[in-house]
């Protein structure tokens, strides 16, 4: 028996680009195609499905269509990543025929890059007529190293390890109120729990306390802020739920070591260098 590829699989590659971004917390994204991205530096919490998946330098994530997923990220990073629409049969998501883990250790991190420098190079040169041919036969390379990677030599496999995500109404209910005076006993009560035993079993999954939760993400969302609008500090203050700016910049000063000010200034300066991140795009 013979078949023609094209009668088993569809390709469409949407784009193929290298992001630098800084840390974000992102809450029920959802893409019409596929994102696979690659970690070169970075590690991310993505949350799909109810589980927390951990994802770190030389790991790819998979991100599928239509499904909203959660990211957390609390430190600077790059990734690689690709967007792309593959069906089996023209119309059935190629992940439902050949399910691979929500987030892959890679093989051989230097060859995927390899792969991924070589399709950047190819896409980004729109008059070549061959491009749509050869960038298709290298997203096809890429996702052999990942399903290789996978089978033999992926820390997370299909049968992967995930932490439960617990608490993910608490993330949406802090990022939700952060101008608000929100406390430990407040966030239990969203779970009917003893605020100790709550506190407890959030730093289990997490890492941080929920009140240096909520601290975190004030944090993160005042770093948008002055990254992505002229606010004054008094009013960036205010909206990320701290006392006054005297206290914003004492805290931010001692988390980033460099004032609100300051930093918006560096921000500026080096814009031009940075690619926004597609999952900023909530």
């Amino acid at each position: 028996m013979s078949y023609s590829v094209s009668d088993q699989l569809k390709i469409k590659l949407f784009d193929v680009k290298k992001i630098q971004y800084k840390s974000r917390v992102i809450f029920d994204y959802v893409q019409s195609c596929c994102t696979i991205a690659y970690i070169k530096k970075g590690e991310v919490s993505t949350t799909f499905e109810g589980k927390e998946y951990i994802a770190k330098t030389g790991d790819v994530m998979i991100h599928r269509p239509d499904l909203p997923f959660n990211v957390i990220s609390q430190t600077d990073g790059i990734h690689y990543l690709f967007n792309i629409d593959l069906k089996v049969m023209e119309e059935v998501d190629f992940f439902n025929y050949y399910p691979m883990g929500k987030v892959t250790t890679l093989r051989d991190p230097e060859l995927y890059e390899k792969i991924f420098d070589e399709l950047r190079s190819i896409w980004l040169q729109e008059g070549n007529e061959y491009r749509a041919v050869q960038s298709s036969f290298l997203a096809f390379s890429l996702l052999h190293e990942i399903i290789e990677s996978s089978k033999i030599g992926g820390k997370r496999s299909p049968n992967e390890f995930y932490i439960t995500d617990r608490f993910n109404n608490v993330l949406h209910y802090i990022e939700s109120r952060l101008e608000e005076n929100i406390t430990r006993e407040e966030l239990a009560q969203i779970y009917h729990m003893n605020p100790v035993y709550f506190s407890r079993a959030f730093k289990e999954i997490y890492g941080l306390t929920p009140m240096k939760m909520v601290k975190k993400l004030r944090l993160l969302h005042a770093q948008k802020l002055l990254e992505t609008t002229d606010h004054t500090i008094e009013h960036i203050a205010q909206k990320c739920g701290f006392c006054d700016s005297p206290h914003f910049n004492h805290t931010f000063r001692n988390t980033f070591k460099t004032s609100p000010s300051d930093y918006r200034k560096s921000i500026r300066n080096t814009k031009k260098g940075v690619i926004p991140t597609l999952l900023d795009q909530s």
